[in-house]
């Protein structure tokens, strides 16, 4: 099931993050470009958590990676991730096109007060 090239990432696994799994996820994948998913992003502390959408509208920007060893790196961040549940989703890419794709969503419920409305982790 890991075999699944594709990963969107949302928050700080982002290209422009520095933290040593960001870093690793650029030395061991290729960046698709950027994308947007269905969903609703949330402050957590420092980092987002994105739970499914309610309404049409709502999407998560982020960057879709190709991984070129998606077991080994999906292995690895699993272990990081534990607060989320990776699962399949289909991303859309902003030069065209759509993707399915493994995503991390955050298991636990959010408050709506902790909701980011652009749906973009800066």
């Amino acid at each position: 099931m890991s075999s699944q090239p594709y990963l969107f990432v949302y928050g700080t696994l982002k290209s422009g993050f520095r933290n040593r799994y960001a870093r690793r996820l650029r030395r061991e994948a290729l960046l698709a470009g950027p994308a947007t998913m269905p969903g609703r992003l949330y402050r957590l502390r420092w980092y987002p958590g994105m739970r499914p959408a309610r309404q049409p509208g709502d999407l998560v920007a982020g960057e879709l990676y190709r991984l070129r060893q998606p077991s080994k790196m999906l292995a690895i961040l699993d272990e990081w991730e534990e607060h989320y549940r990776r699962e399949l989703g289909r991303a859309t890419l902003a030069k065209g096109g759509t993707r399915q794709c493994w995503v991390y969503v955050y298991r636990f419920p959010l408050l709506e007060r902790r909701r980011v409305a652009s749906g973009e982790w800066r």
